[in-house]
């Protein structure tokens, strides 16, 4: 960019280099940042809504739902983490000034945090896809592969994994306050202007993250997998070899199969709304930091690309569930059963006060009853009062 401010600009060139410049907001900012704050509110509903229909115990003891319950929960912060940025960005250009005020240790913690919920999001969605081809490939080996205790191991071995890869950001990242180009000092949570530092957040956060690690080895895998689950699936005979089992083993299977549909939708819509802004970053970066090419331009409809592809990849980290429900039967029906057993629920403590409260009427009753006949018991027969008269048997003499 250095090289291009020097250079004398004419016609269209100028026009979009004005308009890059410019403190005025494009169309495509103000849709990020608002849709944004719309996908949280939708997303972070799904989310939960996602937890509470998957950690109930029918679905609890399924490999895949440990995947899933994770996906949500990074996913909950990933989105939580995009939030915070738009809404910082949307009150810098209102007042001025950051919404959250950082210290030093908080702006690394902060991008720390959030990298590592980017890159748990990809890589689970990664091994979702892997444990759905052993379990459709390879049905015998998937009873003591795609087990509850394993999906746990893998999901904290790409927690541990994505700790060490994001580790870097502990030292790069801090406070930028740097007078702005309206000359108010604003400090900027972002990476140090060091030339180590810039290098350094260059090539693990460039090349080796987004490029390797978010693009290129998810999307190869994820394709692969997909396929191959896909033939499996779709193939004449794939139900032949199970007609000679029993009729519970046949159910089982079809409903993996079901599953295994559902899960190919969903790392299906992953590759198509996160690749896309991924990638875009990656050209955007080459061909303004690295190439140096002074199209502004080019350079203009990029960075609306970029908005419109980044609000695509936060949408992705809120629909999961919804995904769920639209291509998974089975949990259409666990979530029916969710609100139906809470409804039932509240109607069954209902009935309970209301038996509680008779049963101690009756009781109170009886007992009052057995006190009445009790105290008749301790009196003579001849004396013994019969409704509201008393009585007394006849004597022989009064009989005569």
């Amino acid at each position: 960019m250095a090289l291009c401010v020097e250079m004398n600009f004419t016609g269209a060139n100028l026009y979009y280099a004005k308009k890059i410049q410019s403190e005025n907001k494009t169309w495509a900012w103000w849709l990020n940042n608002l849709g944004t704050l719309v996908v949280f509110v939708i997303g972070f509903f799904g989310n939960i809504l996602c937890l509470v229909v998957l950690c109930r115990r029918r679905l609890r003891r399924n490999s895949y739902t440990q995947y899933l319950i994770a996906l949500a929960i990074v996913d909950t912060g990933a989105i939580f983490s995009e939030v915070l940025s738009a809404l910082d960005e949307l009150y810098q250009f209102e007042y001025k000034l950051t919404l959250v005020a950082h210290n030093n240790l908080s702006c690394k913690l902060y991008n720390y945090i959030r990298y590592i919920f980017y890159s748990m999001s990809s890589w689970i969605t990664v091994a979702l896809a892997v444990e759905r081809l052993i379990a459709i490939k390879f049905p015998l080996w998937s009873k003591h592969i795609c087990s509850v205790v394993n999906a746990r191991r893998i999901i904290f071995i790409i927690l541990l994994f994505t700790m060490l890869i994001q580790s870097y950001h502990l030292i790069i990242k801090g406070l930028d306050c740097n007078p702005s180009p309206s000359s108010t000092k604003v400090c900027r949570c972002k990476t140090i202007r060091h030339h180590t530092y810039l290098k350094l957040d260059l090539i693990l956060t460039v090349y080796v993250w987004r490029l390797a690690l978010m693009t290129l080895l998810p999307l190869a895998i994820i394709i692969i997998v997909n396929i191959l689950i896909m033939n499996k699936l779709f193939h004449k005979s794939s139900l032949v070899d199970h007609t000679n089992a029993t009729c519970n083993a046949q159910h089982k299977m079809k409903l993996v199969y079901k599953i295994s549909r559902m899960l190919v939708v969903v790392t299906s819509i992953y590759l198509l709304l996160h690749v896309p802004g991924s990638s875009l970053d990656i050209i955007k970066f080459m061909y303004i930091s690295v190439l140096r090419i002074c199209n502004y331009k080019w350079q203009y409809y990029l960075l609306i690309s970029h908005e419109i592809f980044d609000l695509l990849t936060n949408f992705n980290y809120g629909i999961n569930f919804y995904l769920y429900i639209i291509s998974g039967k089975h949990i259409r029906n666990e979530l029916i059963r969710t609100f139906k057993h809470s409804s039932s629920r509240s109607k069954s403590s209902t009935q309970n006060c209301k038996y509680r409260h008779s049963s101690y009427d009756i009781s109170s009753y009886m007992l009052s009853s057995r006190r009445n006949q009790t105290r008749d018991s301790n009196i003579p027969l001849s004396e013994r009062r019969t409704g509201s008269h008393q009585q007394r048997l006849p004597s022989c003499e009064e009989n005569k």
